[in-house]
């Protein structure tokens, strides 16, 4: 049954996925899958009609759910009643959550916090089910801007929220709690006990138990966090089975011990699920361990006994049908996934008798299952992270998660015994996090390999299932699937440059500039400018918890993405924070070959953080200057200035002119009218095929007689969205027009990509 459960829930996969991706390549797969059955599984053709009417089901399921997923505002409206409905985050300034309308809607609340006392009084005010009247404006979100990109209007679409409810005002003093029901009183307790551990524990230890017992992962330090992500340690900060089966168990000994019934016992634990689960957050992980363990002692009661296999993909079923957009939850498709693997993987065990392989195996196992979905949204994964799980997952599981419960518990009733076992529990995380640091800066401890092409992702899909079923008769029959599966891994890796095509992207880092070239076969990766934040006094209230950066957030993740893995050469053109703002972080992070600045003017770069962290990297810093040069991968670049010292740091900007793909580049910083005169009086015949708008396009660049003179078929102009400075100018925009120039910018396309074959390419841009 739990076998053929399990081949359902794919069946049901299949049916909601139809909705959204269905088209030839995807009709293909199912009919691998139906063949699979019908040859492999040895399902004949009345159960093959089960499968074909289960992904009919489910495709009417995500049919309806979509259908009914509609907004009832045109976005004209500004007056609301707002009211709290889940736990708003206070981030510095920033108040942040979703609400919901007087009308029913969810909306997605942003609210910019004026003083302290505002936010002291906030933190002490808010909570679930308060409604308060408020005014602003609604906004569309944000689709994915670059390519690859997190796509934030597309989550929110998927949980049933269209706007932005942007406030420029809430009259908290006019706000009211009405009614307040059982799930509310819950939320507002979970509210309650996140303030608590906040109030009481080390600012080291507190986000990990928040993380724990709360299942809010908000205040743990953003380094530390990554650390976890990086090391495939993350998922041990997640309520899950683990979690779960701690406290059942727990609450089900105690009970017999102290004299209550088994049936007593089950009925009170089917009770106290359901709070734990809102208590907790109800993520996708939590959800799916209460239900399983909830169906299990169901069952129980009524003296009736299931597999794990069935309960898991009776859950998964029950779960896609009511909310088919789960699917696309990441937390709900590792949940599964890792969970699938591990109830499945049972014969595969009994081959290894010793408890500390077993874990090893268990490790490698929930690794491989995850494999391919952390390849597809975070392109990277940790091979260390095998062995860490090995020493993390008991530590955490006996000492850490035992002891977070048992001290906060302790505390409430004594808090004089509490505070030195949180002494201790904050200690034994420090540890914890240094080790993390320390393993999270080794070779293995994260490998990029590109976002998977669709028809990779069906080979490893594959190899992984061949893998799983010939290793439960031995491990020596699954040698040849784990030949596969390195060799696939290793043409992952290395696909770039296997590739014959390049690329020249116009990255969208808002109001700044990032140009990124790729030449065909990997010879070379070159990344001119970083973005960045021009970045004002503010003061310590109002500073947020991880303040955005465009190497990290934006630039790092398109790299890892397109399976690049260093930069050949960092070319910052001039010492501007909107160009180079983000050369830190990117060179903390990535491996970066040779770094270029402008000659004649050094001292503009002297004094910046990254110059500093260059240098302890030892790493080859190249000052260019007018009639530089190189010639790399059938493409030629030149350096046009800066020729001498300049007191305007923009035309102190270097200039490039490159051939690349068969179009002649000018890449021009953000040089302004008075280096654009010098540089056609020195060039008189230069022309270009594409132009780099100089400076966002501001009025002090590109004058009439420059683009009369270049002639460029396209401009590229990097600008943010509605940025403060009014760029692109009306002015610029019309002289290009005039010269008959296509415009792109990236305020209203996204990133901008040329691809190319030889000398032949096309442009797209990111957003429609």
């Amino acid at each position: 049954m739990a076998r053929h459960l399990l081949l359902l829930a794919i069946s049901a996969t299949f049916g909601v996925s139809a909705h959204s991706f269905f088209n030839a390549r995807f009709l293909i797969v199912i009919l691998i899958f139906l063949c699979f059955l019908y040859y492999t599984a040895g399902l004949r053709v009345k159960s093959l009609s089960l499968h074909l009417v289960i992904m009919a089901i489910f495709l009417g399921a995500a049919t309806l759910a979509d259908h009914r997923n509609t907004t009832v505002y045109n976005g004209t409206e500004s007056d609301f009643i707002i009211t709290f409905t889940h736990q708003p985050n206070i981030d510095g300034n920033a108040l942040k959550g979703f609400i919901e309308s007087e009308r029913g809607e969810r909306l997605m609340l942003r609210y910019k916090i004026i003083t302290e006392q505002e936010k002291e009084n906030l933190i002490r005010l808010l909570q679930i089910g308060l409604s308060c009247r408020a005014e602003g404006d609604l906004q569309i979100p944000d689709k994915n801007r670059n390519e690859n990109g997190f796509d934030y209007q597309r989550y929110l679409l998927r949980q049933g929220t269209h706007w932005i409810f942007k406030a420029d005002s809430i009259s908290f003093q006019e706000c009211f709690v009405d009614g307040n029901s059982m799930v509310v009183s819950i939320r507002n307790l979970r509210m309650k006990g996140i303030a608590y551990v906040r109030e009481h524990f080390p600012e080291e230890s507190s986000g990990f138990v928040s993380a724990l017992v709360f299942g809010d992962q908000t205040y743990i330090d953003a380094s530390d966090l990554t650390n976890y992500q990086r090391l495939g340690l993350v998922h041990l900060l997640a309520i899950s089975g683990l979690h779960v089966s701690f406290l059942t168990g727990l609450l089900f000994y105690l009970g017999i011990r102290i004299g209550i019934t088994r049936e007593r016992m089950t009925v009170a634990i089917l009770i106290f699920l359901p709070v734990y689960m809102i208590l907790t957050g109800a993520s996708p992980s939590v959800v799916r361990s209460c239900l399983m363990a909830m169906l299990l002692f169901l069952l129980l009661l009524f003296k009736k006994r299931v597999s794990a296999g069935a309960a898991i993909g009776a859950v998964y079923m029950a779960l896609l049908f009511f909310q088919p957009n789960m699917l696309y939850d990441i937390g709900f498709q590792l949940s599964f996934a890792v969970t699938f693997s591990i109830i499945m993987s049972s014969r595969i065990f009994s081959h290894y008798p010793q408890k500390t392989m077993q874990l090893f195996i268990i490790s490698s196992i929930c690794q491989l299952a995850a494999l391919p979905i952390l390849l597809f949204h975070f392109f990277e994964v940790s091979f260390l992270g095998v062995f860490l799980n090995v020493l993390y997952v008991p530590l955490y599981s006996i000492i850490l998660l035992p002891f977070s419960l048992i001290s906060l518990f302790i505390h409430l009733l004594l808090p004089s015994i509490g505070q030195p076992l949180i002494l201790i529990l904050n200690f034994t995380f420090i540890l914890c996090n240094k080790a993390a640091d320390a393993a999270s800066s080794l070779p293995l401890s994260s490998i990029s390999f590109g976002k998977p092409h669709f028809i990779m992702m069906i080979f490893l899909v594959i190899t992984l299932l061949g893998l799983f079923l010939t290793w439960e008769e031995s491990f020596e029959k699954s040698k040849i699937w784990c030949g596969i599966m390195i060799v696939l891994l290793l043409f992952q890796y290395n696909v770039q440059k296997l590739s014959p095509f390049g690329e020249v992207q116009m990255i969208d880092v808002g109001q700044g500039d990032s140009i990124l070239i790729i030449l065909p076969f990997n010879r070379g990766n070159y990344l001119i400018d970083t973005g960045g934040q021009i970045t004002f006094p503010i003061e310590t209230w109002a500073k947020k918890r991880k303040k955005f950066n465009t190497a990290e957030d934006i630039i790092i993740p398109l790299l890892k993405s397109k399976g690049i893995h260093q930069l050949d050469k960092l070319i910052l053109t001039h010492a501007d924070a909107d160009h180079v703002g983000s050369a830190k972080e990117l060179i903390d992070h990535f491996k970066v070959e040779e770094i270029v600045i402008g000659g004649g003017n050094e001292e503009h770069f002297r004094d910046l953080d990254f110059v500093s962290r260059a240098r302890e990297k030892k790493m080859k810093t190249t000052v260019m200057k007018r009639g530089d040069q190189w010639v790399m991968g059938g493409a030629r670049f030149s350096v046009l200035d800066p020729h001498e010292k300049e007191e305007n740091k923009n035309d102190s900007s270097i200039v490039i002119y490159a051939e690349i793909g068969g179009l002649s580049w000018l890449l021009t910083g953000d040089m302004e009218e008075e280096g654009e005169r010098e540089l056609l009086a020195t060039f008189p015949q230069l022309q270009g095929d594409i132009l780099k708008v100089g400076h966002h396009g501001s009025k002090t660049s590109s004058s009439s007689s420059f683009l009369e003179q270049l002639k460029p078929r396209a401009a590229l102009i990097s600008v943010g969205k509605d940025n403060r400075y009014g760029h692109p100018h009306g002015d610029v925009i019309r002289n290009l027009e005039e010269n008959g120039t296509r415009v792109f910018r990236t305020d209203e396309d996204g990133s901008i990509i040329y691809k190319f074959y030889k000398s032949k390419g096309t442009f797209r841009k990111t957003l429609p």
